[in-house]
């Protein structure tokens, strides 16, 4: 037994630090963070097809496959149906205006080409117009266009590395000093004194004396224009992929493949592009086996390069999309909620256990998730709102099943598997616009503070949440429950030891917040609305003990209290999106207004309905 132990703690760090990369780990940098190459492409994807994963009529693509196929394949690109157009951006005069028509939304880069070319004049005074000067549909338009350009820079940004140069010859061959039958435009520059020497002995003979090399070599040539014309005309586009970092320069700025051929190249920046273009030789090939061996040579150079790079980070972040463990973990908490619903009719102790069980599997998971995103982002994973809702479901979850360990009544199981599930589903919807390992805004980036004020003030948001949730479970068991008066003061202490918890962390986190201000932004205090509130839960959770200690209120007026709190903590943790104004707001979401809106109106009709109806049946309550 002890063995077998030994066997799975020497599997799972295998698993965490492992060191094996494939080309999905391939680095790249975008929005100030070197990500993997399968990220950067499901970053795209979503944008250009709404979802991480492209669907052809026979089979389903991942983003990465979809990426490098059309990279290495830009002829495909004209009759791919990869532009979805969503309920934001169609709309009848957005049809109308580019002649588009299609049941699904789906067009091809030819579809929407035509569209543009046809208003040309339209769409360049779209972007030069001010924002303000623009309608709705103006705004749609520009962002079919955005799409467009975006297509665009997929598909060419990477030609100076396909192998499109035709150099059958083995005269030629030997003279450059390769095997292969095609070379790319960067192979030539990289070689282009040989080039230039083959390309003068041309010019030197007339034409009609040119034999078989002569004339391989002006075909050569014509194609390196062929090239050029192309970058000329999508000169944005090469800059698009930063896949090589700077060698020897005062920059961390990472370099496009045409950049660094237009630079004084270092040894090691050779060896890079050499081995990107094996790669893409591998990957016109189809040859998953070669791409993953020079995809290992390629991080090996940009590790001797950088020494600030870390490639296993690459591999765990690969890893996680891979595991997917949040989406486990909301599964085995629906799951344990279903079961534990079940378990008031029937087999209630057995069901329990399997429903414990499965909660655990989905907090483990759940637990996972968030170690792997600290080792990946190097911080504790509360810095924006996405993690935040992460953190405060694993918070939440994690009380819940401390309560369910003391009380063992299937309360702690209900409010952790139903919190669970609820604060996921919130989440997954905020991880749909792309990438959620973000960088940080620069204020942000201080570890000391992140581990203590917005740590301690996240605990005190699920602490809240937690008693919140009591709060509701205890107006439902005095409505529905009879004769359970021992069991409902069981329930109003529990209420309040949670209270004073979650008054200890929210204020704590709050005075810590404040010190942070006043290093960060020179004041202790500034009436931000982030900060006012963190005040506001900080004062109901007073305001809720005081009534209670001075017997303003009994149990089910606290209980009642206490159940709005959740209203509070949703004003202060999502409401500050809605302003969009401050210093604490970082991620501005659009959705957010109708679903908080949605949530308050839920929350005061159910609670208040719930309490008048108790009141009015004037159920006895142990009040004490």
């Amino acid at each position: 037994m002890n063995f077998n132990r030994y066997l799975i703690f020497i599997f799972c760090l295998n698993f965490i630090f492992s060191q094996n990369y494939s080309y999905k780990d391939l680095p790249i940098l975008e929005s100030g963070r070197i990500k993997p190459f399968s990220t950067f492409a499901e970053n795209q994807l979503l944008v250009l097809y709404g979802k991480r994963s492209f669907k052809t009529d026979t089979l389903k693509v991942d983003a990465i496959d979809w990426m490098l196929d059309l990279a290495s394949n830009p002829e495909q690109r004209v009759n791919q149906k990869v532009f979805y157009l969503s309920k934001w951006d169609n709309s009848p005069d957005v049809e109308i205006s580019l002649g588009l028509a299609s049941e699904d939304h789906y067009y091809s880069y030819q579809d929407i080409f035509e569209g543009l070319s046809e208003n040309r004049d339209l769409i360049v005074n779209l972007l030069n117009s001010s924002e303000d000067e623009r309608t709705i549909v103006d705004n749609q338009i520009i962002n079919v266009y955005k799409k467009w350009d975006l297509y665009d820079k997929i598909s060419n940004g990477l030609i100076v590395l396909l192998p499109l140069v035709d150099v059958e010859n083995d005269i030629i061959k030997d003279y450059l000093s390769t095997s292969k039958n095609k070379v790319s435009y960067s192979f030539l520059i990289r070689n282009l004194e040989k080039f230039k020497y083959l390309f003068k002995q041309l010019i030197e003979i007339d034409e009609k004396e040119w034999n078989e090399v002569h004339e391989k070599t002006a075909q050569i040539f014509n194609e390196f224009q062929n090239i050029e014309y192309v970058i000329s005309q999508h000169q944005s586009s090469f800059d698009y992929f930063k896949i090589i970092p700077p060698d020897m320069m005062d920059t961390d700025e990472w370099l496009s493949p045409l950049n660094v051929l237009l630079l004084d190249r270092t040894d090691n920046q050779n060896k890079l592009l050499e081995s990107y273009e094996n790669f893409f030789h591998a990957c016109v090939d189809n040859n998953v086996a070669e791409m993953n061996l020079y995809s290992n040579s390629i991080i090996g150079y940009i590790s001797d390069i950088d020494k600030n790079f870390k490639p296993n980070l690459l591999s765990k972040e690969s890893k996680v999309k891979k595991i997917a463990p949040f989406q486990k973990s909301m599964l085995f908490y629906l799951l344990s909620f279903i079961l534990l619903l079940f378990s008031w009719n029937k087999h209630s102790h057995f069901l329990r256990k399997i429903a414990l069980v499965l909660l655990f599997s989905g907090f483990l998971f759940h637990g996972y998730g968030l170690i792997l995103r600290m080792i990946i982002l190097q911080r504790p994973p509360v810095s924006t709102l996405y993690e935040s809702i992460l953190f405060v479901n694993f918070i939440l979850v994690l009380f819940a099943m401390l309560f369910e360990n003391f009380r063992k009544d299937k309360i702690g199981i209900l409010i952790a598997s139903f919190g669970g599930v609820f604060l996921h589903y919130i989440g997954l919807k905020y991880a749909s616009d792309g990438d959620t390992l973000g960088m940080l805004v620069a204020v942000l980036n201080s570890n000391f503070w992140l581990a203590t004020h917005v740590t301690t003030i996240t605990v005190g948001y699920g602490v809240s949440l937690v008693a919140g949730m009591m709060g509701h479970v205890y107006m439902l068991m005095a409505f529905f429950v009879k004769n359970n008066k021992s069991d409902l003061k069981k329930i109003n202490n529990n209420i309040y030891g949670l209270t004073l918890m979650a008054l200890f962390f929210t204020m704590f986190g709050t005075i810590l917040g404040g010190i942070w201000a006043d290093q960060s932004w020179g004041r202790f205090w500034g009436w931000d609305p982030k900060e006012n509130g963190a005040l506001l839960i900080v004062l109901w959770l007073l305001m809720m003990l005081h009534m209670r200690l001075s017997g303003i209120v009994k149990a089910l007026g606290f209980a009642f209290g206490i159940s709005l709190i959740n209203i509070i903590v949703a004003i202060a943790w999502f409401g500050v999106n809605l302003l969009s104004v401050g210093l604490h707001s970082y991620g501005f979401t659009d959705n957010v207004a109708t679903n908080l809106f949605a949530f308050i109106s839920i929350e005061i009709v159910f609670c208040s309905t719930l309490y008048f109806l108790i009141k009015k049946k004037n159920i006895s309550l142990n009040e004490k």
